[in-house]
């Protein structure tokens, strides 16, 4: 059985995932209240469609269009990942992600070039995010990067190639 890659959510998904759902919950109980006048007075019967409704909107399509980018994203990695070439790609470094903060600990991404022989081009492609600092559980300097052969900004990492199963313990 092969295993499944693991395409990474990024702040923007996470966000979406919360987001998306209270919103569409308060525009629900908005159209419940208007729907069936609980607690209102005769000559106030759209209130609870106003306040709930729009900010149920207000928080569902932000939160509902940032789910989508992520999940578009994550698509489009498949995508290159199935469909796409392979290259091996240089690994310049690990470094952690200061502004994105998971467990109380910042993640870790690995970064890596690719120089296009045909263009002389530098591509530079990162990994999803890591919970561990994998500067020395690195098995190779190389790491394979799968290129979207539509689009060559498009490139999965496949960091799970050059690193031993990892369980992290709190």
């Amino acid at each position: 059985m092969t295993e499944r890659k693991k395409y990474g959510w990024t702040v923007k998904g996470l966000l979406g995932m919360v987001f998306a759902p209270l919103g569409f919950l308060f525009m629900v109980m908005g159209v419940l209240f208007w729907y069936f006048k609980v607690g209102q007075k005769p000559e106030e019967p759209w209130i609870f469609l106003y306040v709930f409704g729009g900010m149920g909107a207000a928080f569902f399509l932000p939160g509902l269009g940032l789910l989508l980018s992520d999940v578009r994203r994550r698509a489009l990695l498949r995508r290159a990942y199935e469909g796409g070439y392979s290259v091996m790609a240089q690994i310049a470094g690990v470094s952690a992600q200061k502004d994105v903060n998971m467990h109380g600990k910042s993640p870790y991404v690995v970064e890596c070039h690719y120089t296009d022989p045909a263009t002389g081009v530098v591509h530079v492609y990162y990994s999803r995010y890591l919970a561990v600092d994998v500067n020395d559980l690195l098995q190779a300097d190389q790491v394979p990067v799968y290129i979207d052969r539509m689009d060559e900004r498009i490139g999965f990492v496949d960091i799970d190639a050059v690193l031993p199963k990892i369980q992290v313990h709190r």
